[in-house]
């Protein structure tokens, strides 16, 4: 039986094959694909050198080896930061998406103020009043061993967090303060000092869109200067002089 002779050409083509990869192996360690540059996206409160620092040194490092998710812990250590995703880009670039915290409330401090975003997550301590003003909370204590990028587990700012979202546009511009006392009821104080009760509730959108739409009424107006405190504990306002 005739031997079958080798097929030159499937050999030559196999060996073309392990020839081209081992040239694309070694061309993608090369320092062609070395990370030269690292662009963001989403800063606004901070700064990209901030952000820099907390990932180290990158730059140099082969694109291919680089651990992104490794590198998006270290961005989010940061107490402002809430996401972060890090892409590729041949051949030597980084992406960083990032997504902060929004500030959702200053919690009144016995040492100043205490910035909390909507998950009562501290951002940042104030000794003075911030540049950028939000609802001001309080009746809340804030542990001195709590710090920036922790949450604050707390009923009473859970339910002034709450209270917050539920609020219809443009009300809260008119609330200097909301305080949370300690047996649990709710008061609100206008910017013209009037105070408003809301009770116990936990549910505050029905008694909020009631406040908004009388605060907005000719007939409260006529008569504003007049009225020290608004009862909304029944669900129905009753204005007290």
């Amino acid at each position: 039986m005739p031997q079958k002779k080798p097929n030159t050409a499937l050999i030559y083509i196999a060996a073309m094959i392990c020839l081209l990869a081992i040239g694309l192996f070694m061309f993608s360690k090369s320092d062609f694909f070395s990370v030269k540059d690292i662009q963001t996206t989403g800063l606004k409160n901070v700064s990209k050198d901030e952000v820099l620092k907390l990932m180290g040194t990158v730059k140099g490092e082969n694109l291919f080896l680089t651990d992104t998710e490794a590198i998006a812990q270290k961005i989010k250590l940061h107490p402002l930061i809430a996401k972060v995703e890090v892409k590729k880009s041949l051949p030597g670039t980084l992406l960083l998406i990032i997504q902060e915290r929004v500030p959702a409330a200053l919690i009144f401090n016995n040492d100043g103020m205490v910035e909390v975003d909507s998950q009562g997550v501290i951002l940042r301590f104030y000794q003075t009043w911030p540049q950028n003003d939000q609802p001001v909370l309080t009746g809340i204590q804030v542990p001195e061993t709590i710090g920036p990028g922790q949450r604050l587990n707390d009923p009473l700012l859970d339910k002034g967090l709450l209270l917050i979202r539920q609020a219809p546009e443009g009300l809260l511009s008119r609330v200097g303060e909301i305080n949370m006392a300690s047996d649990r009821q709710v008061f609100l104080y206008l910017t013209t000092g009037t105070q408003v009760k809301l009770g116990q509730e936990n549910q505050f959108a029905d008694k909020l869109k009631l406040l908004n739409e009388l605060l907005g009424s000719s007939e409260y107006k006529s008569m504003e200067k007049a009225i020290k405190y608004i009862d909304l504990t029944a669900g129905k306002p009753v204005l007290g002089r």
